[in-house]
Parts: structure tokens; C-alpha cells; sequence
């Protein structure tokens, strides 16, 4: 019994230590680009396809804890041409996209649900040249289960068999959350080239389970800081079936900061209307929190297939290195599944896929 409680403390010690280091910090994805909500409202319909949904599965410290951090996410768009002739080669994009994040024994859960809104502006006749401006409108969800949280007022001699009067607060908090971004793309044949800027929590909306309790005399806000995310990515074709994706993709947070440098390669095994291809690739990630200084934490190898309209995409980080010293975890797992929706150009889907 003393290990059951032990491992439920400790999740508890896990899940309350993001909620009360005076702001908190979103959890971060391998496969940016497979979930494109959670990367840049602005690159909403931006592909060739007339939609794209997509669905993402990530398990983060599988052994470290009974109950590990999982996620799962999912995502659509519609992608149209403005109906006006002075800017036919023009689109808009509308999404609506959700993440779903859930760690420990006391069940803490984030539930995100967002609408994301694109304008893309074609800078030259042939459409080569896009700039792009996205809005988010977002619907936060933080909920925490008590059913597994004993106390000792609880315990009858035998087993925690009694009822509690400890005073706890609400376990359930709702807020809006606004994000914008901007974004750059530039292609030429099978070269592609993406860069973008995209700000998230405008509002920096308080998902303190106390605020929101009159019972309680602790009034302590836990504000969302601030996320700004960066991203600079290029695939450059090497031949006609060699292609290099190298990407960099900076994230900052308050005091927090996150980087991922690497490329994958795409092998094309065959083309034409049955065009499918191998993605492999290798990423390093490194950041910096409020009480560590900047090193590298996280290897990422990401293998990837392409088939026409669908994608599948696998990875796993490796050497994980976090505040929590969690040795005794294998890796985290992520798993991404996409399809573009009645593709103009078999050879590409137009945008970065993972």
C-alpha cells in the first residue's frame, strides 16, 4: 500500500508543480508540422490539397510513473480560392483543431479546442511567393480527478474507507485563449522554402484552479505565459528522388526556451499518380528553463511514409534529460497520421508534413 500511495504522491507532486510555479509552461511535440494548430493559425490551408486532417498520439515518461503524459490531437481544414477576380490567385484557409493532454494518477487534463482562421496572399502571378496572416481562437479546458487522492482523515483503521472534509477546490476551469502568426513560403518545382513567426496565450489566461473558488482564501493566479514560436524550414530537392528538409524551430515561453535543429530525408520510391516516398530523420532539441541553463536534453529519430495523399510518421526521442531525472524511462513515442484531400500536384503536398 505504502508504494500505491507513494506513486500517487508523486504524480501529484508532478501535475501540482506545473500548476503553481507562478505561470505555467505548455508540453512541446516532436512532429511539429504534423499538427499545425499547435505551430501557426497561419498556416491554415496552406497546401495543395482543398483539405487536410490530421491526427497525432504522443506518450511521454512511459515507465517513470503508473501514468504516463499522453496526448492526442487532431485536426481539419478547408482550403478555398477568394471569389473575387482581382484576387483569384488568392485563398483562405478555416481549421478546427484539439489537444488533448492527460498525466498522472489524479488525472490532470488540458483540453484545448481552437479555430484558426488564414488569409494567403499570392505575391507574384505565378503564385510562387506567399504570404500568409492566421488568427486562433481557442477554448481551454483544465480539469484535475480526485477520485484516486486519499488523505488521512479518510482512513478507518483497515483501508482509506472513510469520506474526507478537506476543502478542496474546483476541479474544473474554463478560458479563452487567442493566438495569431505570420508566414512566408516560397516554392520553385520541388524546392520549398517556410518561415514564420506565431505568438499563442495573447491573453495570457489564468488556469489557477483557486481563483475561481470563494471558499478558499489562496488567491493565487496561474497565468499562461506568453508563447512565441519561430521556425525556419527548406526542402531543397537533390535530384529527382533525393530531397533534404532541414528545419530550425525556436520556442520561448517566459523563462522557458525550447529549440530543434535537424532534417529529415525524403527518398521517393515511386511516382505519378501512385507517388510515395520514405521520410527518415534526426533532430536535436535543446532549451533552458527559470533554474537550468541551456543544454542539450532530447535525440529525435522520426521515420516517415508517404502515400499520395497519406502520411504516416513515427518518432522517438532518446536520452531524455529532464528536472525529473527520469532514468528509468524508455523514450517518448509520438505517431502522426495525415491525409491532403484532392491534391493539385502529385509530387507534393505543398507544405512541411512532419
Amino acid at each position: 500500500m505504502g508504494g500505491f500511495i507513494g506513486k500517487i504522491a508523486g504524480s501529484a507532486l508532478i501535475v501540482l508543480f506545473f500548476l503553481n510555479t507562478g505561470k505555467a509552461q505548455d508540453f512541446s511535440y516532436s512532429q511539429v508540422f504534423a499538427h499545425t494548430s499547435t505551430l501557426s493559425p497561419a498556416l491554415t490551408g496552406l497546401h495543395n490539397g482543398q483539405f487536410k486532417g490530421s491526427m497525432l498520439f504522443r506518450s511521454q515518461w512511459v515507465k517513470a510513473v503508473d501514468q504516463p503524459f499522453t496526448m492526442g490531437g487532431g485536426y481539419i481544414d478547408l482550403r478555398s480560392k477568394v471569389p473575387f477576380k482581382v484576387t483569384s490567385r488568392d485563398a483562405f484557409g478555416i481549421g478546427l483543431g484539439f489537444v488533448v493532454e492527460k498525466q498522472g494518477l489524479i488525472e490532470y487534463r488540458k483540453n484545448n479546442f481552437n479555430i484558426n482562421l488564414a488569409y494567403h496572399k499570392t505575391l507574384d502571378y505565378a503564385g510562387d511567393h506567399v504570404l500568409s496572416a492566421g488568427a486562433q481562437l481557442g477554448f481551454l479546458q483544465n480539469s484535475v480527478g480526485y477520485e484516486n487522492i486519499t488523505f488521512m482523515d479518510q482512513f478507518d483503521g483497515s483501508g482509506f474507507n472513510l469520506s474526507t472534509s478537506e476543502d478542496l477546490p474546483v476541479n474544473s476551469i474554463n478560458s479563452l485563449d487567442f493566438g495569431m502568426g505570420v508566414h512566408y513560403q516560397y516554392t520553385q518545382e520541388e524546392n520549398l522554402f517556410s518561415v514564420g513567426l506565431s505568438s499563442f496565450h495573447l491573453n495570457s489566461p489564468d488556469i489557477s484552479f483557486n481563483s475561481n473558488d470563494d471558499s478558499t482564501l489562496d488567491e493565487t493566479e496561474n497565468q499562461l505565459y506568453r508563447k512565441y514560436i519561430g521556425h525556419v524550414f527548406y526542402q531543397v530537392a537533390l535530384n529527382r528522388d533525393l530531397a533534404l528538409t532541414p528545419r530550425v524551430i525556436g520556442k520561448m515561453q517566459g523563462p522557458h526556451q525550447l529549440y530543434m535543429v535537424g532534417s529529415t530525408a525524403r527518398i521517393r520510391l515511386a511516382g505519378g499518380i501512385n507517388e510515395n516516398a520514405l521520410h527518415v530523420g534526426l533532430l536535436l532539441q535543446g532549451g533552458k528553463t527559470f533554474e537550468s541553463a541551456f543544454k542539450l536534453h532530447t535525440t529525435t529519430l522520426l521515420v516517415g511514409y508517404e502515400f499520395n495523399a497519406f502520411n504516416l510518421g513515427l518518432s522517438y526521442d532518446v536520452g531524455m534529460v529532464n528536472r525529473y531525472n527520469f532514468k528509468s524511462s524508455p523514450g517518448n513515442f509520438e505517431l502522426s497520421l495525415s491525409y491532403f484531400g484532392f491534391l493539385t500536384d502529385n509530387t507534393s503536398m505543398g507544405c512541411p508534413l512532419f
